[in-house]
């Protein structure tokens, strides 16, 4: 049995994100430089230049390949020669994608198996210990730590994640309060684990496979945390997507528990095209961050998300204070910033909102508060080497 069953994890009664047109970015009538655009006004310096190592498991992941060596005839068509270059740039792209989603999974699954063996054992000690089953340890431990929700903590929960098209409260209740219980478990689960983890002698040696490290913030991007940082959590999202706006309270509380570690939390803009107010609420973003005031606007953004609207977003920007003239000159231009986040995500593989990165590899885990934690604590202790 895999451990994370015994704590009885209901699964959300809410989709996990906000799906782009067939997972990819919506279309580009302009397609920017990955890195920043120029322009004419001096915007806040970007993310500071990671100063970690690159993963060294790069080289592992290159062995897996199957390139063709340059020049191979891949073919005759009426005895000419075809050969591999005659294919295209975008076979070379195609394959390096295909490596990386190889290599990550390779890792993930790797990983995983590991980390559940550990937790047994962890576990197991405690539970023999404490002379009890293994089940019963856990059950005992989750039930004392995560009480049922109250009547205005199952509404404010409903009320912050329901869709335009949910039910009513009453209808999906019963779901509701598993998933207030699941969230809850989750976090209390990996505090024990962590607890236990702590008494125990633990030394991983499996080799480190991933593909090479993606270079994901650029000159441009509101930062937030660390500036001499070891880990940097990367996210792209969407302001009319709700599964973002929950992602923003998220990262709210990772900043605050990492505030004292060398963490790094990076936003960048994928607008998706079913949304019509969030291209303009990611160019409102970013003009504010050329007058420092990103992150109040952020936030007030995606506190009145199903309000959006051009007049919405001009209120929201005199409420915190941006100067018109500097605004209405950064609106000509700003787009070509907003087109090259959507390129780099593009290029990683981004299919929706929000989907984060961490020290350059993909997030496929739970993106709540302990989720994130395990990945950073993870790279975080990697980096201690």
């Amino acid at each position: 049995m895999h451990v994370r069953t015994l704590i009885g994890a209901a699964a959300l009664v809410f989709a996990a994100g906000c799906l782009s047109e067939r997972g990819k970015p919506p279309a580009n009538k302009q397609v920017a430089a990955a890195g920043a655009a120029t322009t004419t006004a001096k915007a806040p310096s970007g993310p500071p230049a990671m100063r970690a190592a690159a993963a060294p498991g790069s080289t592992l992941c290159e062995q897996a390949s199957l390139k063709l060596a340059p020049g191979s005839v891949v073919a005759q068509i009426d005895g000419v020669d075809v050969k591999l270059e005659d294919l295209g740039e975008q076979l070379v792209q195609a394959e390096n994608k295909a490596l990386r989603q190889y290599c990550s999974e390779v890792a993930r699954v790797r990983e995983a198996a590991l980390e559940n063996l550990v937790q047994q054992k962890v576990l197991t000690a405690a539970a023999e210990k404490a002379g009890k089953p293994i089940n019963e340890y856990v059950q005992e431990r989750m039930e004392a730590a995560v009480p049922t929700p109250s009547d205005a903590e199952i509404e404010a929960f409903y009320n912050s994640r329901k869709s335009p098209d949910a039910p009513p409260l009453d209808q999906v209740r019963d779901q509701v309060v598993q998933a207030i219980k699941a969230e809850k478990s989750e976090e209390v689960f990996m505090g024990m684990l962590n607890e236990l983890r702590a008494t125990a002698s633990i030394d991983k040696r499996l080799p480190d496979v991933r593909p090479p490290a993606l270079e994901l913030a650029a000159t441009h991007s509101p930062w937030l945390g660390s500036a001499d940082a070891k880990v940097q959590v990367v996210e792209f999202s969407d302001f009319e997507c709700p599964y973002c706006a929950r992602a923003a309270d998220t990262l709210k509380q990772l900043k605050d528990k990492y505030a004292d570690k060398p963490v790094q939390f990076v936003f960048r803009h994928f607008p998706l095209s079913f949304h019509p107010n969030a291209r303009p609420a990611a160019e409102y973003a970013q003009c504010a961050h050329e007058q420092e005031k990103f992150w109040p606007l952020h936030d007030e953004i995606f506190a009145v998300q199903r309000e959006l609207s051009t007049d919405k977003l001009k209120e929201l920007a005199t409420k915190v204070g941006l100067d018109q003239a500097k605004l209405d000159e950064c609106l000509t231009r700003v787009g070509a910033l907003i087109e090259a986040d959507m390129k780099v995500a593009g290029d990683a593989g981004v299919g929706g909102t929000p989907s984060f990165y961490i020290n350059g590899q993909t997030f496929d885990g739970n993106p709540t508060v302990a989720g994130l934690s395990e990945a950073i604590d993870a790279e975080l202790a990697r980096a201690k080497g």
